[in-house]
């Protein structure tokens, strides 16, 4: 039998995530649904729900926004459409165009993102989508409301005829106006307007001396109102000539309704389905605001949170600017109930709320605050016990009312139960309470139900420490700062910290050695030895995260060390290759300039050339074994030769090698320069230099001569 009880949404603060949502919608309608939502009690109810909107929080985290979908409803109006001679209003016809163009434009966006958002296309594809629908009332409808005057002939005359007749019944009026007020008839406003028509603002003195239909005076007494019987004559006709016009939008109106009337059905399908966008987009919007994410539903009976988060919590937090420390909550067939400890204050109620309303969320189609990773299973029942129950109608204590509830517990706890109890036992003496609580925890673990409670009773902790299926965990309290850290550790029981907590907030030490003499030596024991494990356990776990973080830095240093090792080397063995590469290129290029040189003055061409083509088959097999790094492509040796022979034919050949060897030149002539010829003792002076030749000036005689011929006997001054 599924059970959850009203009072379970209400004591794990259901409602108020609701109308958070709610507050979300365009729609009242919307806003409606989403405050009747209630938990599916079967993962099938709500999976379609869930995957919805984690796609729509997809769109919106995406950028890949859906197009608006803010609309009126109209699903009242639309219930009257099968009545006889009834018609709609030109806005509700306005609302049904709004809604087709809003569908179009979805249309229009599936085109290219159906594949992305497959759940919500699979139900936007059942639509039958008319165009015809908006186009034909747009003809008629002005979108601000009104019937277009071209939405029939008849319309389109009487309005012409109201307007020449108002346009002639203003100039009647404002001649007769003119006329009286010379007459000194009219008070100094002139003119009013009465039920429509325009009126003369007359003196009392003068109301028999204009003929016309009298519309009342003044407050005080002193204006009368008469429309001119001139005028009056022409307002009556273009009163007959409005009679017919409301005729014809009525007619209008009337074949624009029945022209609706074979789409009926599509009509409120397109109304259900731009609402239920509405609710899928405020729970989207909500999700995003709480870090919500849609986890893994558990098959097997696994509630696994991971960083799960109270999203009332969270957003009160968020508003003040402090941070909401998230919980790692486990239970499974083998650790089904954790019975929670530790001192007051110290986050053991939100914690068990954290898993109520999570679960409730999830069960409502809600996605909730916690891991990706994360997994929920649905339980058909969820049963709570939280807070000061007392019974006034009723005349229950608290003790009372809660052994109501537990009689309620006993009676449906199952394997398909999630069960939550705040201050297991107390209401009552404490050993007696607690004595009855340790008998109900053993029937609850019998059960196989899943549960949270948290208590301060050592023999309940005592009790999960030896029945299957329980398992203690505790709030984490720093006792050096005397304050909780609101972190849940698993595994131990915790401690109270009464004494200790009294000690900070003041209380005189002879008061508090008294209280320890009153209560059995044991429990101060048992309760001094928890509080000092539970400090040892988080002084280790502190250290043991420390020591991973240590751990973690000297990793990270280690591969930054080896990363820079090897980018050294990898720049070192490059500076290798380039250093030989270029040593290679220095000498080929000497040899090369020999050969050229040789070539440029060696008489015997045929034996000069065969000892250049010695020369590059040797350098070519030499770069072939090396597998030189400039290149992977692999040039043919009778390419290269026929290329270098082609070169060397080429009729500039010397002049381009005395170029060169004037580039390699020690010396830069400069005319003016006093010069002589290699191994000549005759000086001259540099005329002249023209290209790769020099003209020398001996005296009597000038010489033309090779310019890397001349050696510097001294410079010209400047």
């Amino acid at each position: 039998m599924a059970y959850i009880h009203p009072k379970v949404l209400e004591d794990l603060e259901f409602f108020s995530v609701l109308e958070q949502i709610a507050e979300k919608a365009y729609t009242n309608q919307a806003k409606d649904m989403i405050r009747k939502t209630r938990p599916a009690t079967s993962p099938g109810e709500m999976m379609e729900t869930l995957r919805m909107t984690d796609e729509y929080l997809k769109a919106i985290h995406s950028g890949n926004l859906f197009p608006d979908h803010a609309f009126e409803p109209y699903g009242e109006e639309l219930g009257k459409l099968q009545t006889e001679n009834y018609f709609f209003e030109p806005q509700t016809f306005l609302d049904i165009a709004r809604s087709v163009d809003i569908l179009l434009q979805w249309k229009k966006f599936f085109s290219g993102f159906k594949e992305y958002y497959p759940v919500l296309y699979d139900h936007f594809s059942s639509l039958n989508i008319h165009k015809i629908i908006p186009e034909t009332i747009y003809k008629i409808v002005h979108r601000e409301a009104f019937i277009k005057d071209n939405a029939s002939e008849t319309l389109a005359s009487i309005r012409q005829q109201i307007r020449s007749l108002q346009q002639e019944r203003y100039e009647v009026f404002r001649r007769l106006m003119k006329k009286y007020d010379k007459k000194g008839y009219l008070d100094e406003i002139k003119e009013s307007v009465a039920e429509g028509r325009p009126v003369l603002a007359v003196k009392p003195a003068y109301r028999k001396q204009i003929d016309g239909l009298f519309y009342g005076t003044s407050r005080s007494g002193n204006i009368i109102f008469i429309e001119p019987g001139e005028s009056a004559q022409i307002t009556k006709k273009i009163e007959l000539l409005k009679a017919d016009e409301q005729s014809e939008l009525i007619r209008i109106l009337r074949e624009l309704t029945a022209f609706l009337r074979p789409f009926e059905a599509d009509l409120y399908h397109y109304e259900r389905f731009l609402i239920m966008m509405d609710v899928i987009r405020a729970k989207a919007l909500y999700a995003k605001e709480i870090n919500a994410v849609l986890p893994q539903i558990s098959q097997n009976r696994i509630l696994d949170l991971k960083k799960a988060f109270h999203p009332l919590l969270w957003l009160e937090n968020k508003a003040r600017k402090k941070t909401v420390i998230p919980q790692n909550i486990h239970l499974d067939q083998e650790n089904r109930i954790m019975v929670i400890s530790g001192p007051n204050a110290g986050g053991k109620s939100i914690t068990l709320k954290t898993v109520g309303l999570i679960q409730l969320m999830i069960q409502s189609g809600l996605l909730v605050p916690v891991h990706p990773s994360s997994q929920i299973p649905f339980f058909s029942k969820i049963l709570t016990d939280i807070g000061d129950h007392q019974s006034i109608e009723n005349q229950l204590s608290t003790y009372s009312y809660r052994l109501k509830n537990m009689r309620m517990f006993l009676r449906l706890v199952d394997p398909e139960t999630l069960f939550l109890i705040d201050e297991f036992g107390t209401g009552s003496d404490p050993e007696l309470g607690g004595a009855l609580a340790e008998v109900f925890l053993e029937e609850f673990a019998r059960s196989g139900a899943y549960g949270v409670i948290t208590t301060h009773y050592n023999n309940l902790k005592i009790t999960a420490e030896k029945l299957p299926g329980l398992f203690n965990a505790h709030m984490e309290f720093d006792i050096k700062k005397m304050e909780p850290t609101y972190r849940l550790i698993t595994g131990d029981a915790g401690s109270s910290y009464t004494f200790e907590v009294a000690r900070k907030m003041g209380i005189p030490y002879s008061i508090i050695n008294r209280a320890k003499k009153k209560v059995h030596r044991d429990k101060v024991k048992y309760d001094h030895t928890l509080a000092e494990l539970q400090d040892k356990k988080r002084v280790l776990s502190q250290q043991e995260k420390n020591l991973q973080q240590a751990l973690e830095n000297l990793k990270q240093d280690k591969e930054k060390l080896e990363k820079s090792h090897h980018q050294v080397l990898k720049k070192l063995e490059g500076f290798r290759i380039l250093f030989e590469e270029e040593k290679h290129k220095h000498e080929a290029g000497e040899k090369i300039i020999s050969l050229f040189k040789s070539y440029a003055r060696q008489p015997d061409k045929k034996k000069l050339w065969k000892e250049i083509m010695r020369w590059l088959e040797k350098e070519y097999i030499k770069q072939e074994k090396k597998k030189s790094l400039t290149t992977n492509k692999k040039i043919p040796l009778q390419k290269i030769k026929k290329e270098v022979k082609e070169t060397l034919q080429q009729e500039d050949v010397k002049q381009k090698l005395r170029q060169f060897e004037v580039q390699r030149m020690e010396y830069v002539p400069r005319p003016g320069d006093r010069v002589r010829m290699k191994g000549s003792m005759a000086n001259a002076i540099l005329e002249k230099i023209e290209n790769t030749e020099a003209v020398l000036d001996y005296g009597k005689f000038k010489a033309r001569v090779p310019l890397n011929e001349l050696e510097l006997v001294m410079r010209k001054k400047d």
